[in-house]
């Protein structure tokens, strides 16, 4: 009796390249759910050791995944994995800066490292989290904007603009916390062909972040329209226009949203994307 109810204990360990088979067969089923894992996979996490991983004894499968670092997102949907990976996660919490995920699993870590934690600078409890895919979006407008792939000489204005959405949205200038970092991000997004923009002149009309692509799926953020050309449609011509463009690289493009930005979340709705869970956010 003892023996199989060790035996179905969840157990932690560090992940590595040679686990790759076992992470992608975790997360494949969940697609949508686990694109930005399956990204940072893409990219070299595994090579990297920032990856936990949740197995019970006698299985030959992952129950659930775990990034850690300054950046903690977690895949377990059962609650009882998730909390092995939150022991697990304990000698890594010195350096936590954000934790983003499904808003369960974000609440139960959260819980469960209560005590360990850094004091909470801000909260976003509530994300809702959106996808579309060609049988929902829009058509491309009749006369689509420029939206294009930004360029390296376009560098500055996308720090200003990036900078402005994130005290807007987040409640503090990254180019008074970490200028350098910022920039050096900034600039790794356009070089990977990950940042797209509507350009008037030498002004950021509208800009999108790709923060994940898999063959399956894409993962936008950073969305946002100069202030002072908002209201006028440019919000949605742009969306409709730069989906149908991803759309034809992936299957699906997701996004979640702050759940008190209701102009936001009528242009996605617009566009034709779907509500298909909820996301939490919390930086420390």
């Amino acid at each position: 009796m003892l023996r199989r109810a060790l035996s179905r204990q969840s157990r932690t360990r560090q992940l590595w390249a040679s686990d790759s088979s076992l992470v992608e067969a975790c997360l494949e089923e969940h697609p949508l759910e686990t694109v930005f894992l399956r990204s940072e996979i893409r990219q070299g996490a595994l090579r990297q050791g920032s990856l936990l991983g949740v197995e019970r004894g006698g299985e030959r499968r992952l129950r659930g995944v775990l990034m850690h670092g300054p950046l903690v997102v977690p895949w377990a949907p059962d609650p009882r994995d998730l909390d092995a990976l939150a022991r697990a996660l304990r000698p890594h919490l010195p350096w936590i800066q954000l934790m983003v995920g499904p808003q369960d699993q974000v609440t139960r870590l959260q819980e469960q490292l209560a005590s360990q934690l850094p004091p909470v600078r801000t909260l976003r409890a509530e994300q809702p989290h959106y996808a579309l895919d060609f049988g929902s979006v829009v058509p491309t407008p009749s006369d689509p904007p420029p939206i294009r792939r930004a360029r390296t000489d376009e560098l500055k204005k996308l720090v200003e603009a990036g900078a402005a959405m994130h005290l807007e949205e987040v409640g503090f200038d990254p180019m008074t916390v970490d200028p350098s970092g910022y920039r050096e991000r900034v600039l790794a997004l356009i070089r990977r062909g990950r940042l797209y923009v509507w350009m008037e002149g030498d002004r950021v009309a509208f800009k999108a972040e790709c923060s994940s692509v898999t063959p399956e799926a894409v993962q936008l953020q950073g969305v946002w329209t100069d202030p002072e050309l908002r209201r006028q449609g440019r919000a949605s011509l742009a969306m409709a226009t730069l989906c149908n463009m991803l759309l034809a690289e992936t299957e699906w493009v997701t996004l979640f949203v702050n759940d008190f930005n209701d102009t936001a979340i009528r242009v996605y709705e617009r566009t034709g994307f779907k509500r298909i869970g909820s996301m939490r956010t919390v930086l420390f």
